[in-house]
C-alpha cells in the first residue's frame, strides 16, 4: 500500500507523462480542460491533486483507465 504522499507522486508523475506522450504543453493542457497552467503544475508536483471528476476526464481525454493514474508507471534505471 502507498500512503497519501507516495500515491500524489505516482499521479503527478503520470499526470505528466500522459501530458507529454500527447505532446502538449501545461498551458495547452489548462485550454482543453479549462484550467490554469499554474493548476497544471501543481497536479504534476504533487502539491495538490484533481478532484474525481477532474481525473476522470483527464483518464478519458488520454485514453486511458482511471486505474492506470494510480498506478506506478515509472520505469527504473532506464533499463528494460
Amino acid at each position: 500500500m502507498f500512503d497519501d504522499k507516495e500515491l500524489r507522486q505516482i499521479i503527478a508523475a503520470n499526470l505528466r507523462q500522459f501530458r507529454e506522450e500527447r505532446d502538449l504543453s501545461q498551458t495547452d493542457l489548462g485550454k482543453i480542460i479549462g484550467k490554469a497552467k499554474t493548476t497544471i503544475s501543481t497536479w504534476e508536483r504533487g502539491e495538490s491533486m484533481p478532484d474525481a471528476a477532474m481525473l476522470y476526464r483527464l483518464a478519458t481525454y488520454y485514453n486511458k483507465t482511471i486505474d492506470m493514474m494510480y498506478k506506478n508507471n515509472q520505469k527504473k534505471g532506464g533499463a528494460s
